[in-house]
């Protein structure tokens, strides 16, 4: 059976979380919002607005922790409350929650995989975001020989929350910027396969990027790390395949 709950983490992007969750309430109940250590007068803002919905519950870091432990820490939640899968999405309206019908529906055709988004770009979208997507997705397919994973980089995904929630603990997978690609290649490396669909993403004017110079460098040296196990323990892999 199908129960599914959607997380969006949220680090300064109260100003548009209100639309995130009313648009993600068309398709999806139960939502978790998570408090990422903001100062209190956002903070206060996340609370309210959640008031304002049924079924919303706010998680709270009392520091600043980043994405990926923000993520984790919901998912954990949602497998303890018994959630077969959850929905990220990020706070900041880039996503097209309308494109959650299409998550669901994979979801239920394919209880057992990632449901990803592979991220269609108007004009806007910053050129070396775009470019450094395609570099990650580079390493991604080394990483994972295989070029299963499209984009490894979008907040937008439905995980089966049991399997997410026992590879983060067994690694320790609590990073910011490049949990979103970590988890999906640790997902791979387990067996569980990762399937997209085409979501139109939006860069909203005058919107507020969480991304630091220096999660380009955690990137850098992530894959440096991925890379090497990879090849360090394709042996087995390939044992344990050929099963």
């Amino acid at each position: 059976m199908i129960r599914t709950v959607a997380i969006i983490p949220c680090y300064r992007h109260d100003k548009t979380l209100f639309n995130v969750i009313k648009e993600v309430q068309k398709n999806v109940t139960d939502i978790i919002v998570i408090d990422d250590g903001n100062e209190k007068s956002v903070a206060d803002n996340i609370n309210a607005i959640a008031k304002q919905f049924a079924n919303v519950i706010v998680l709270t870091n009392e520091i600043n922790i980043g994405k990926g432990g923000s993520v984790a820490k919901a998912i954990h939640f949602a497998n303890v409350k018994g959630y077969s899968h959850a929905i990220q999405i990020d706070a900041d309206g880039q996503h097209n929650a309308e494109d959650i019908k299409k998550i669901l529906r994979l979801c239920k055709e394919n209880p057992d995989c990632v449901i990803s988004g592979a991220p269609i770009y108007d004009d806007d979208a910053p050129r070396s975001r775009v470019i450094g997507r395609k570099i990650t997705n580079f390493f991604v397919h080394i990483e994972t020989l295989s070029f299963m994973i499209k984009d490894a980089m979008i907040g937008f995904r439905a995980y089966p929350v049991n399997i997410t929630d026992k590879i983060i603990t067994e690694h320790n997978l609590k990073s910011r910027m490049t949990f979103d690609i970590e988890i999906l290649v640790r997902l791979a490396w387990s067996g569980i396969k990762v399937l997209f669909f085409d979501t139109k993403v939006e860069y909203p004017k005058n919107g507020i990027s969480n991304f630091k110079a220096i999660d380009q460098l955690r990137i850098s040296w992530m894959h440096t790390k991925l890379c090497a196990y990879s090849f360090l323990t394709l042996p087995v892999r390939i044992f344990k395949n050929a099963r």
